[in-house]
């Protein structure tokens, strides 16, 4: 699976996800699902996996098409 932006929210973390109803738009300020976390003692299985959001700056470097919020 891709690590790129995308509108599915279920690969958001739960913040951003939420942020993305027009009420609560300022949670995108307090994700901090930011970095693969891996499983230990395992390697390429991850525990975490980053959020997709456009609004982290990883993501919209990636995507130049992605829109910021």
């Amino acid at each position: 699976m891709s690590t790129s932006t995308t509108n599915d929210l279920s690969t958001r973390s739960a913040e951003c996800a939420l942020a993305a109803r027009p009420d609560y738009a300022g949670l995108h300020a307090d994700c901090r699902q930011t970095k693969n976390i891996p499983l230990p003692g395992h390697q390429g299985i991850l525990l975490v996996r980053r959020c997709t959001c456009p609004c982290h700056a990883y993501n919209r470097s990636n995507n130049p098409a992605a829109s910021s919020a």
